[in-house]
């Protein structure tokens, strides 16, 4: 797939709530995030087993619903992503980490307090419920809440975690726009929920794992390591063990 200009523009009428239309034929649906209906409507269709592509304040995520495994395996083809790869989890609020996560350490619930919604994804071990597909068979996994107002409405009003993973093929820079996401997914994903004010941040979210009291930092992206050393208790060990880029995900 070739990463060819793509122009978004803006329609005068709104006939429904995919007030965007794209500049070419065979697109995925375009949802104005300013509209409360798009919201509404990029919810309606995760529930129906559909691929959203949804505005983050790191960048562009592909969103699917979590407990829908044929939705799962898209994203996967959709980014070429290698399967032996966990795909980052996306909540609503951290009161839903039970939905996703079977243990959650006084640790983690600190930089939770301080971070979510944030750019750290904590890696926690997984509940059975999900799918092995989303863990990669490793029985952990990446959960974020994402900030920005778009996202977080529409991750409310669907009440269910989505997959998270930044809107590239694997091993391409992660989109910052929808014009971004569009240029390298094109028709693969089936619509688009577009904020582009949304991503304040141009790097990933930090990545970090937490084991036997250590904190490990996986991916250094928008919170670096000595910013989560000074969110810690004294007695905590921080240690990184990069394995990704903070601008490939």
């Amino acid at each position: 797939m070739t990463n060819t200009p793509v122009t978004i523009e803006f329609s005068s009428s709104k006939p429904d709530c995919m007030s965007l239309q794209l500049a070419k034929s065979g697109s995925p649906a375009i949802l104005d995030g300013s509209d409360p209906a798009a919201i509404v409507e990029a919810g309606r269709l995760l529930r129906q087993g559909l691929i959203v592509v949804i505005p983050t304040d790191t960048g562009y995520a592909i969103a699917a619903d979590l407990f829908h495994p044929t939705a799962v395996d898209r994203v996967y083809d959709i980014k070429q992503r290698d399967a032996a790869l966990r795909l980052p989890v996306h909540l609503p609020t951290a009161a839903d980490l039970p939905l996703v996560a079977s243990d959650v350490p006084a640790i983690a619930w600190r930089l939770i307090a301080k971070f979510w919604p944030g750019p750290l994804s904590l890696v926690l071990p997984a509940r059975n419920s999900v799918p092995r597909s989303v863990t990669g068979g490793r029985g952990t996994v990446a959960i974020r809440v994402p900030n920005g107002r778009v996202c977080l409405q529409l991750l409310q009003f669907l009440g269910e975690p989505v997959t998270g993973t930044s809107a590239n093929l694997s091993g391409q820079p992660g989109a910052l726009t929808a014009a971004e996401a569009i240029a390298q997914l094109g028709t693969t994903v089936d619509a688009i929920l577009v904020d582009d004010t949304a991503v304040v941040h141009r790097v990933a979210s930090t990545v970090a794992g937490l084991k036997d009291g250590t904190l490990t930092i996986l991916r250094e992206g928008v919170l670096s390591g000595d910013t989560l050393r000074a969110a810690m208790a004294p007695r905590v060990a921080v240690q990184t063990q990069l394995i990704a880029s903070r601008n490939r995900r």
